[in-house]
């Protein structure tokens, strides 16, 4: 899906197809390991043959980078995008109880808003987690 003279390491970029809000169809995504799309690498990567665009946020109230639907052009969310990214490569943490890495999810109430996570340890079972990723 990635444009093979793209001049970032495709390594560093998550690419797969998500359900458009908007009309249903699948459509290509695409979204920086570890960062955020509304960066300089969105404006690199709509210079090229990707679904990333310059569009309006509803929600923040200005114009970001962010995936537009192959079908009918609507703009997917970013958040719901990195909420996508977060499920299919999760970021690994070291456990506060036993030390070793887990796989760090995203609260999905309210604790997602402030940042809050959870790790589940094989020896101590779920465990809070604050965002790794610094947000």
């Amino acid at each position: 899906m990635l444009p093979d003279d793209l001049p970032v390491d495709h390594q560093k970029l998550l690419t797969w197809e998500t359900e458009c809000w908007q009309c249903g169809e699948q459509t290509p995504v695409v979204w920086p390991r570890g960062d955020h799309l509304d960066t300089p690498l969105g404006d690199i990567l709509a210079n090229y043959e990707t679904p990333v665009e310059r569009v309006y946020s509803n929600t923040l109230s200005k114009k970001v980078w962010g995936n537009v639907c192959q079908h009918c052009d609507s703009y997917q969310g970013n958040h719901f995008i990195q909420q996508e990214a977060l499920e299919i490569d999760p970021p690994l943490v070291d456990c506060p109880h036993c030390g070793d890495e887990h796989e760090w999810s995203p609260d999905q109430g309210m604790g997602g808003a402030f940042g809050q996570g959870w790790v589940s340890c094989p020896e101590y079972g779920e465990i809070p987690v604050g965002d790794p990723r610094g947000e």
